[in-house]
């Protein structure tokens, strides 16, 4: 797994009036790479032991770093936790965001098919990114856990603006809509990791799909569409 990162790629790191640490390396590509393997550690570990028995003792050793660098940067677990989280998560918007713009001569409908796969075949192949993204952050507390919780998942309802124009306009379908349909996918492929099937996460796909899709399409429309990818494989 690239290694979650928020950090700016076209940053000019190599300039030669840039303050050196006592590496020899600049400061700011230093500071970029500890915070990177930090980040990194924290999604192994924590998948791993859990958040709630993670320490941040076991971050530092896993990424081999410095602890007065994680105190630096982070601060404590939970800050290091959440903005790994979110860092994790733009990971995954751009990965279902290009499925679903790949997708743009379709109807919305395979569009939403096509973010779907792309979500569930990442989720499958990382499994502890699945494991940290769906599970794990439910185990952080206070206000500001649950606030990120709710804004990440937020980030999907953009995939679901033209889904109105596919609905019964006799339907008025509720504000939440979106939300709704976001908040039972998630629900399932929670319970799929939590119980350690998120290897096989590809396999509820077509259920994904027909979940999502029901609120906008009524009940026969989306399970044509779940047969479609079930046919796909």
């Amino acid at each position: 797994m690239d290694s979650p990162s928020t950090s700016n790629p076209k940053a000019p790191l190599d300039r030669q009036d840039a303050p050196l640490d006592r590496h020899g390396l600049p400061r700011a590509y230093r500071v970029r790479n500890e915070r990177e393997r930090l980040m990194e550690a924290m999604v192994r570990v924590s998948a791993a032991k859990g958040y709630e028995a993670t320490t941040v003792s076991d971050v530092v050793e896993y990424a081999g770093a410095d602890r007065g660098i994680f105190e630096e940067l982070f601060g404590d677990k939970e800050t290091c936790f959440l903005e790994t989280y979110e860092a994790v998560f733009d990971v995954l918007i751009a990965h279902v965001t290009a499925a679903f713009e790949a997708a743009s001569d379709e109807p919305w409908p395979e569009q939403i098919a096509a973010g779907l796969r792309a979500l569930v075949e990442l989720l499958s192949m990382e499994a502890d990114i699945a494991r940290m993204a769906m599970v794990e952050v439910t185990a952080t507390a206070g206000d500001d856990a649950r606030e990120r919780y709710r804004a990440m998942f937020a980030r999907f309802t953009p995939f679901f603006e033209q889904g109105r124009d596919y609905a019964d306009p006799d339907a008025e379908l509720p504000a939440d809509t979106a939300r709704f349909a976001i908040g039972g996918a998630a629900s399932m492929i929670f319970d799929e990791v939590r119980a350690g099937r998120g290897p096989e996460l590809k396999r509820i796909l077509p259920d994904l799909v027909f979940a999502v899709l029901m609120p906008y399409l009524g009940p026969e429309a989306a399970e044509d569409e779940m047969r479609r990818v079930t046919r796909e494989g």
